[in-house]
């Protein structure tokens, strides 16, 4: 048994079961309320988003840590990237990536620094109490239903030490400037999400689910990224992220929202040009507090 073995002996209540489905070619867990496709064509997506959003919001975190960090977690780390980058930037501390299943291939070779865990963030953490100096979350909130995020967020803190920072960044609904395609395919995102108890409003409010986590010192920042090549190539590299995203989520906009899929595909096809002459800007929320 290694040291990283040793460190996550506490286990979740349940093994990890996957039931995975092939729908038009995608990769789906159905197990879980997760919208995206879990495949490797996914993965090379997140991987091209990692490096967008550190474009342009201009660093990987926002929390006020140090390199007197040690240990750090990264729940929902996809493809490690942002795992990789961090333990690159602190090589004296041990960060950790967990998610229901390890990526298939990455290509890129994990630092010495990094480990694995699989784990279910709707389920108890594998790890002990008080464990972490800084836990990162990005982008789950199409993962969390509403009503579990009280839960979700009590389990950051328990394998939070004090002292230590909790730092969640996310994006939803947040749009300006948009026209009619993108409002419908908008609305159709909120329909399919509400029926898996989702509900992506409360993701502006981050700081209000940190303050009832009893957590202090909390800070909020509010990006508005471009969304266009209207914005430079930062804006021209969301846009490319976030029409990709959007191709993702044909199955579960059509299997569980009730889309038509040619009038999904026609809708969809309509987003870039509609973005470049709006000049549509969307909302990145990022909040953290002190345990």
């Amino acid at each position: 048994m290694n040291i990283f073995s040793f460190l996550t002996k506490k286990k979740q209540k349940s093994p990890l079961k996957r039931q995975i489905s092939f729908v038009g070619g995608r990769r789906h867990r159905v197990d879980v309320p997760y919208a995206l496709p879990k495949d490797e064509r996914e993965e090379e997506r997140i991987n091209f988003q990692h490096y967008a959003l550190h474009k342009l919001l201009g660093s990987h975190y926002q929390a006020p840590i140090n390199h007197t960090v040690r240990r750090i977690l990264d729940t929902g780390t996809g493809t490690a990237q942002w795992a990789y980058d961090i333990a690159r930037q602190f090589p004296h501390a041990q960060v950790c990536g967990l998610d229901l299943e390890q990526p298939r291939g990455t290509g890129f070779l994990p630092p010495e620094n990094y480990y694995f865990v699989p784990g279910n963030i709707l389920e108890p953490l594998p790890f002990p109490d008080n464990h972490f100096d800084f836990v990162h979350q990005r982008l789950l909130v199409s993962a969390i239903p509403t009503a579990q995020w009280p839960a979700v967020l009590q389990e950051l803190v328990r394998v939070t030490r004090p002292g230590g920072y909790i730092e969640l960044a996310e994006a939803g609904n947040g749009y300006q400037h948009v026209g009619v395609h993108t409002h419908t395919f908008l609305q159709w995102g909120q329909a399919a999400s509400a029926k898996k108890g989702i509900d992506l409003a409360p993701i502006k409010h981050l700081d209000e689910l940190l303050s009832r986590a009893k957590l202090r010192h909390i800070k909020t920042r509010t990006f508005r990224l471009p969304v266009g090549s209207w914005g430079g190539k930062e804006g021209a590299l969301y846009a490319t992220d976030m029409y990709a995203a959007f191709q993702g989520l044909k199955n579960f906009f059509c299997l569980v929202g009730g889309v038509d899929p040619n009038n999904f595909d026609t809708t969809l096809s309509a987003l870039p040009q509609e973005w470049e002459a709006h000049h549509t800007t969307h909302e990145f929320y990022v909040a953290y507090g002190q345990k």
